[in-house]
């Protein structure tokens, strides 16, 4: 008994060592071949924002897609990838997006073949797709896809079909906001006349143009009737004639019962818009606290460029605050 038991268990141990042996020739999910695929982040995915401004168009974007191997080759192996943008129905069905192909001369394709040498895992060079710069005024829709597939693999392996794909995703924007870090990059001058220009609040509320341009933080209406209990509101500023804003200095009003907390209470967004007649608008962006460098209880927008209007919009917010007033102004004018 005690002989039939033992060759039972050597039966069994012997059909296990040759099922374990069998597996190493499967990756992790039962796939008995040698799987080429791109290693570049969680979803082989790069994502950027192209921003078309009055004085460029700025955007540089590169995607790098390094190349591997699940078992080091067992020869020399050539992995070539092409931009498959056959793909991009199908992303857009699975995310609900509606991204459109990327126009081939805005796309640097020149680096989509690698070569993974005998008994390594890792390619020589990554598969590389990026923005060409002087193109990029051609990427005028809002957003979008560039699909990179690994096509062919000639030596060792195959194109995984899961993880042998990658995308890039570009978004676009108009912007004349810019992101400056210090109230010293502020260009143009900043007026001091500002005779005869009046503000008025959505709301109807009125502002005294004695009390927004007198370079006094600490007057100005308190107001709490606008929109989102008075933490949004829109005011409208007619400068009588056009300047050519270059940007602007603004302080909001706070006063609790210990007096105006200068450093306590700042925007934490204004978007900005400009007109010639009153009646048709240009939007010009949104700029955030982080945007608007603050400096003696002013926060500061700067534009990249001088921009001709008379009227000037600004629909401001407060955050957590409950009161988001205007308490002073300053126009910045290019020359």
């Amino acid at each position: 008994m005690n002989i039939f038991r033992a060759m039972a268990l050597a039966v069994i141990a012997t059909v296990a060592f040759t099922a374990c042996s069998d597996d190493e020739t499967y990756d992790v999910m039962g796939n008995p071949d040698n799987l080429v695929y791109f290693k570049a982040n969680a979803d082989n995915t790069f994502r950027g924002t192209v921003v078309h401004t009055p004085v460029g168009h700025f955007g540089a974007l590169k995607a790098v897609f390094p190349v591997r191997i699940q078992r080091p080759a067992a020869q020399d192996t050539r992995v070539t990838a092409v931009i498959d943008n056959s793909l991009i129905d199908a992303y857009n069905a699975d995310h609900g997006t509606s991204y459109i192909a990327m126009p081939a001369e805005a796309v640097d394709a020149s680096q989509l073949s690698t070569t993974i040498m005998k008994d390594s895992a890792k390619a020589q060079s990554d598969v590389v797709v990026a923005l060409v710069e002087s193109a990029l005024a051609k990427l005028t829709a809002p957003a979008y896809l560039l699909p990179v597939r690994i096509a062919t693999v000639e030596g060792d392996g195959v194109g995984s079909e899961e993880r042998g794909i990658g995308y890039v995703v570009v978004n676009t924007e108009e912007k004349l906001v810019k992101n400056i870090s210090d109230a010293s990059e502020m260009t143009g001058s900043l007026l001091t006349g500002y005779s005869g220009w009046t503000a008025v609040y959505s709301s109807g509320v009125a502002i005294e143009a004695a009390d927004l341009f007198d370079e006094d933080v600490t007057n100005g209406p308190q107001l709490r009737t606008d929109g989102d209990g008075g933490k949004t509101c829109t005011v409208t500023i007619d400068m009588q004639q056009p300047q050519n804003v270059s940007g602007l200095r603004l302080a909001r009003y706070y006063v609790n019962y210990w007096g105006w907390w200068i450093e306590e209470y700042y925007f934490s967004a204004v978007r900005i818009e400009l007109s010639n007649d009153g009646q048709q608008w240009t939007d010009c962006g949104t700029a955030l606290d982080a945007d608007m460098p603050r400096q003696d209880g002013y926060q500061h927008v700067a534009f990249y460029t001088g921009v001709p209007a008379r009227y000037l919009r600004l629909t401001i917010e407060s955050g957590e605050s409950s009161v988001s007033s205007l308490a002073e102004l300053g126009v910045y004018v290019a020359e």
